[in-house]
């Protein structure tokens, strides 16, 4: 898997076990972020879960999830996290000089996560990484120690996860076609569910703390608002590509939304200032296939199967970043951890869908009914 988001004038690519970072206007080639032999054995936590007890030993590392950090202190920290197919969440601090360039990074701590992790990003004040997960659960990290806690659950796996820009609902997409804005971190509050599309939501976009926009297997692309979901407010209709949709990334700026789709070498950037919403088709030079897409200033930044692509929104004009044998090799390498998130459709599998739903119910009466002992037994001693 491969992946590409940005911080400012700073972009990061992670594919395979290789995170590589560059400066928007630098000429040179991406370079390495950290070394996985210079993870420190002490900041890695040891698994509080009761369904593993051990790390998930790999042939290779593969990245799975990549974030950076949302809040740029008065002592200048950044932080980029990524989750693994080890089922580690990974999180490290860089340190930039006045022109940018990055001059130290640190491993700050290493968590482990009942299932795969799919979805990764930092809470509103940076103190938390929240992970959604193949299973279906989303767990929150602290990034000082790695203690986690579990937040919430679906019942089908969970593909995205964003917050509101005011921090208080965290958005959750899944492979059951819905959408769940969840107060946070009170997250035992499921404040609305966005109902409508068809197929799998694999991708979300965050406009304002009452505006998201989804996209997925449906081909469609909604926007949301929270305080009343009970339709999509918006639709745009992406049938006609005929593709399932693979990311989305808005840009505030521009209020304009790239799309990538499934096994295609161009960036559909859709206008929503314009209504009905316009749409313009930008092929990536020399490209076979968009992998992942980021938005920073007046740029969407494309990540492809061979390029890392620059698109200026101003005037569409593409600009090429240099990248190395090693980098390309990862690239055209890649494969998604699931290379199908359609459901089965050649059987029946309501009989198994009941099944995982009431396992999944009953680990929830568990979690209650060890909550009320904790609680009754803290009343007794009182």
């Amino acid at each position: 898997m491969s992946f590409i988001t940005a911080f400012r004038d700073r972009v990061f690519i992670a594919s395979g076990d290789l995170i590589r970072t560059f400066q928007i206007g630098d000429e040179r080639a991406p370079i390495s972020l950290i070394s996985w032999s210079e993870l420190n054995p002490e900041r890695i936590q040891k698994p509080s879960f009761d369904l593993e007890k051990d790390l998930k030993v790999v042939e290779k590392k593969i990245i799975l999830c990549l974030a950076h950090s949302n809040v740029l202190t008065a002592h200048g920290r950044r932080m980029v996290a990524v989750g693994t197919n080890e089922k580690q969440i990974h999180v490290f601090e860089y340190f930039s000089d006045n022109n940018g360039v990055i001059v130290k990074v640190e491993h700050i701590v290493t968590s482990v996560v009942p299932k795969a992790p799919t979805a990764i990003v930092f809470d509103k004040e940076d103190g938390y990484v929240v992970v959604g997960d193949r299973s279906g659960d989303v767990h929150r990290f602290s990034v000082l120690n790695g203690s986690a806690i579990e937040m919430a659950g679906a019942i089908s796996m969970v593909l995205d996860v964003a917050f509101s820009p005011d921090g208080k609902k965290l958005l959750m997409a899944d492979r059951d076609e819905k959408v769940r804005a969840i107060n946070y971190p009170s997250t035992y509050v499921v404040d609305a569910f966005c109902l409508g599309h068809t197929e799998y939501v694999r991708t979300l976009a965050i406009q304002s703390n009452d505006s998201i926009w989804s996209s997925g297997g449906d081909k469609m692309l909604y926007n949301w608002s929270i305080a009343s979901c009970s339709k999509p407010r918006r639709t745009v209709d992406l049938s006609s590509f005929n593709a399932p949709v693979r990311k989305i990334s808005i840009n505030l700026k521009q209020q304009k939304i790239a799309v990538l789709f499934e096994k295609l070498e161009f960036v559909l950037i859709v206008d929503i200032q314009q209504e009905p919403a316009t749409t313009t088709s930008c092929t990536i030079m020399r490209e076979s296939e968009c992998l992942d897409i980021t938005s920073t200033g007046d740029y969407f930044i494309a990540l492809g199967r061979s390029t890392i692509t620059i698109i200026d929104l101003n005037t569409l004009a593409q600009t090429s970043i240099p990248t190395d044998d090693e980098l390309i090799a990862s690239l055209m390498g890649t494969e998604d951890a699931i290379d199908n998130l359609f459901k089965n459709v050649t059987h029946n599998n309501q009989e198994e869908y009941e099944k995982r739903k009431a396992e999944k119910f009953e680990q929830i009466e568990k979690k209650r009914r060890k909550l009320n002992d904790g609680s009754s037994a803290s009343t007794s001693s009182s």
